[in-house]
């Protein structure tokens, strides 16, 4: 294929469809935003001047169940597919029966000083059996040959461009070829519920190839009459726990799945598997797929609900199909933005510009765009109904993927959702609650087994059954905090929201199973070890991490790591305050008495010999000192334990902390970078964070934006990074913890100038603000819910005037610099600064 990279022109919508769409968000009643220009004129545009060559390099699009890669390339073409249930295995009990006896003894052997022995016990007698989980695997390919209609590899092609819209959610490639132009737009809808391939030229009858699907492993390909392609198969598990005695059986989910070509003016044949378009100038591809996930009764339940979708969109123009496209994802995107200048550098390609950052400079009007990108992941990976996001959202290419591709909760599946709530897309995190529901029942069932508890427990992964025991290993596997943490997470909902009925429905029963085994879990440590007197979790460890002995052995069990007990006193904390919020439910009265009763008696943070905060219960050392996991700081983030004004000895032992931790090598992948951002926002070192963020561009970041999980170019894609390095930009302008929102907390220098506008705060409020020169100029403040707030300024700034409508509301500064004001549910609030 020879690519002319020259003058790229930018596409826009059709007006007919700019216009249905308007209509269609009247008819709805769905408030969007304006955004910057008309309908399809974008800022927030990822472009390139050439085809995807690999799959990490390639485009994203989704609806939540569905996703699609996008690759662009002229002549032979591929679009990836995934379909979000898609699972290897089977929903099946894999405690380990020795686990109960196990338990007591490996809390003796730690508590003894025996860590090999305990550490071989635990290996044994609570790994999970078998000891591999299921994963998530691809739905398969669409290839698209496009020799028919004159488009071999060795064609010239000129004003070639692949771009995504993430206004749109639409990934568009065009070019021009021997006269004519050719567009193809790529989107998964929401409102159809199908993957759109649209084909279009602007010579008659120029349109001509072959299709066909496939994937790695386990599938069958044939056609269903004229215009359809049919790709079925079964998610066998094929990396099936080397090296163990014990299988996995070989069952998964079941899946159908089924192409649509329309064609009007061109003719469309299927045969034995081959869809072949010939002399069309528009074509229009639907794609659809049922699981036995969503459809238990069978095949024929699943053919009818995919058929019925294939009907359903085919019956409408390809324009309504993408006008309903675009006004129900701009409904969830177009509530937030940053902005920090005009983008000068609009026209360059998007690899060109993260080069120009990995070669050393800078682009700081590439941030919103990496921001809206994040958002746009989340939107199209986690709709309201769908499941949650996993490792790699929905996009995977692979039947046995990098690290399963599940739901790891020792960190990534919690990443995935800090962005929902501050950047304006709460229904987004819903997903993650439905999750946290699916393990409440194998959770009660492993609490009960492991550690004779009540309540639920899972470790550090799940998969779409819920599943609650330790896998892997040692380092990961045996940390029961996994549940607990994601409790935070409803409750972080509540805050945010201020609906006291998701509250008492949701966030609270989960707060509650967690608490129940948190207080059943913990353990007395006995004199003359280094707790002696206090409540400890255990057998624990702080995740993937490793600390040496005097004799210079490493392990990673211990009883109490800090992590464990930050987490413990953060869910037991929450109980007491939803139970009083809900009136304290007498059923829950000993509970809660037993919750305080334990705080009081849960270890305080310490500090190292040499000023970090500790992260076991002793002062060892560091296996790895530039450890990618930073568990130990989760009392700084995301929670609020530790902080600059409350807590500032150990503020100042959590910056050492990180210092040393990046000095070794640390922030080695993408969602650890991620953390340490948010980590240096929360200490309010906007400079800190900022060269973090920098670092995260040139060492986790590819050129179509995608995190990557490691420093190599070819490191595995995970979707957490791109989500936790949005949140840690929102922190930097926004923080709203510890009772006080605070504006522009830790805003670089390299930022003088920009907004934000629909960024929220706990305290139900909604927030746009603008800066000039590094200080806040105006603010607006949108309240869902009558609320008392005590807000923070800018750092050498105050709050000159504060109005509703023409109304002044009389503000009176603190000592301390914060100010309180009384909010009234839908009333918006002005603010400007001096």
């Amino acid at each position: 294929m020879s690519i002319s990279f020259g003058r790229v022109s930018r596409r826009s919508f059709l007006s007919g469809t700019a216009a249905v769409a308007a209509a269609l968000a009247r008819r709805q009643g769905w408030a969007v935003a304006p955004s910057s220009g008309a309908v399809g004129s974008s800022r927030y545009v990822l472009h390139f001047a050439r085809p995807a060559a690999t799959w990490p390099d390639a485009l994203p699009v989704g609806n939540g169940r569905l996703g699609a890669m996008v690759f662009g390339d002229p002549a032979s073409d591929r679009v990836q597919l995934n379909e979000e249930s898609i699972w290897d295995g089977e929903r099946r009990d894999r405690n380990n029966p020795r686990a109960g006896e196990a338990v007591p003894k490996i809390r003796e052997l730690l508590f003894a000083g025996k860590v090999a022995e305990a550490e071989k016990l635990a290996a044994a007698d609570m790994l999970s059996v078998p000891q591999r989980m299921p994963c998530y695997q691809t739905l398969g390919d669409l290839r698209l040959d496009f020799a028919a209609g004159g488009l071999t590899p060795d064609a010239k092609v000129e004003d070639y461009r692949l771009e995504l819209n993430l206004d749109s959610a639409i990934a568009t490639t065009s070019f021009l070829h021997e006269g004519t132009n050719y567009v193809r737009e790529v989107f998964s809808s929401a409102p159809d519920q199908v993957i759109v391939v649209r084909m279009t030229a602007t010579g008659p009858g120029k349109i001509g190839f072959a299709a066909r699907m496939d994937r790695p492993a386990h599938f069958t390909t044939s056609s269903n009459g004229s215009d359809r392609l049919v790709l079925a198969g079964e998610a066998i598990p094929v990396n099936d726990n080397p090296g163990q005695s014990v299988k996995e059986n070989p069952v998964g989910i079941r899946f159908h799945s089924e192409l649509l070509a329309v064609a009007p003016g061109g003719s469309v044949t299927s045969d034995a598997g081959v869809l072949k378009v010939a002399n069309a100038t528009a074509v229009t591809l639907l794609i659809d797929c049922a699981t036995s996930y969503r459809y238990p009764a069978g095949l024929d339940a699943m053919q009818a609900a995919v058929d019925r979708n294939l009907k359903a969109a085919s019956a409408r123009t390809y324009e309504e199909l993408k006008a309903r496209h675009v006004v129900d994802h701009q409904r969830y995107f177009r509530r937030a933005e940053i902005r920090l200048g005009e983008d000068a550098k609009a026209a360059t390609p998007t690899d060109q510009r993260v080069q120009h950052i990995k070669d050393g400079g800078e682009d700081v009007t590439l941030l919103p765009i990496y921001f809206q990108f994040g958002r746009y992941m989340l939107i199209s990976s986690s709709r309201p109904g769908t499941l949650a996001a996993n490792l790699q959202g929905i996009w995977n290419e692979s039947v046995d993927p990098p690290w399963g591709s599940k739901y790891t909760i020792n960190i990534n599946t919690e990443m995935n959702y800090w962005l929902a709530e501050r950047a304006n897309l709460a229904d987004c995190h819903l997903p993650m609650f439905d999750l946290q529901d699916a393990t409440r029942a194998p959770g009660a069932v492993t609490a009960k087994k492991y550690y004779g508890a009540r309540g639920m427990v899972v470790h550090h992964n799940t998969d779409i059954w819920g599943d609650s025991g330790p896998i892997d290993g040692l380092g990961g596997g045996i940390w029961a905090m996994g549940a607990a943490w994601m409790s935070m997470h409803p409750w972080a909902h509540y805050e945010y929201g201020g609906d006291v009925g998701f509250l008492r429905t949701r966030a609270y029963p989960l707060l509650r199973e967690n608490a129940m085994f948190l207080l059943d879990y913990l353990t007395a440590a006995p004199e003359g070890t280094p707790y002696a007197g206090k409540l400890v979790t255990g057998p624990s460890c702080s995740p993937e991490n490793k600390y040496k002995l005097a004799d210079g052995k490493a392990f990673n069990l211990c009883m109490g790591p800090t992590m464990d007990i930050s987490i413990t006193r953060a869910v037991l904390t929450r109980l007491v305050k939803a139970a009083e919020l809900l009136g304290n439910p007498a059923e829950d009265a000993e509970l809660v008495a037993r919750a305080k009763a334990a705080m009081a008696k849960l270890p305080e943070f310490r500090v190292t010999h040499d000023g970090r905060l500790q992260e076991w219960p002793e002062d060892y050392v560091d296996n790895e000192p530039g450890h990618r996991h930073i568990s130990h700081l989760w009392g700084l983030y995301p929670d609020d334990q530790i902080t600059l004004r409350g807590t500032p000895e150990l503020a100042k032992a959590a910056r050492a902390t990180l210092d040393k931790r990046l000095a070794a090598g640390g922030g080695s992948t993408g969602w650890s970078r991620s953390w340490i951002i948010n980590c240096m926002a929360r200490l309010e070192d906007g400079e800190a964070a900022y060269e973090n963020v920098l670092q995260l561009f040139r060492q986790s970041t590819r050129h179509n934006l995608f995190d990557v999980c490691g420093l190599k170019e070819n490191s595995p894609f995970q979707i957490d990074g791109n989500l936790g390095g949005p949140s840690g930009l929102v922190e930097m302008l926004l923080q709203s913890h510890a009772g006080v929102v605070r504006l522009l907390p830790a805003l670089p220098k390299a930022w003088p100038d920009g907004s934000f506008r629909g960024l929220r705060a706990r305290g139900g409020l909604e927030i746009d603000l603008e800066w000039r020169n590094g200080k806040a100029t105006k603010a607006t403040l949108r309240a869902s819910q009558d609320a008392e707030i005590r807000f923070a300024a800018p750092a050498g700034q105050k709050v000159a005037s504060m109005t509703v409508g023409d109304k002044h509301v009389p503000v009176v500064q603190g000592a301390d610099g914060t100010f309180a004001a009384t909010l009234k549910r839908g009333a918006g609030y002005s603010l400007s600064f001096g």
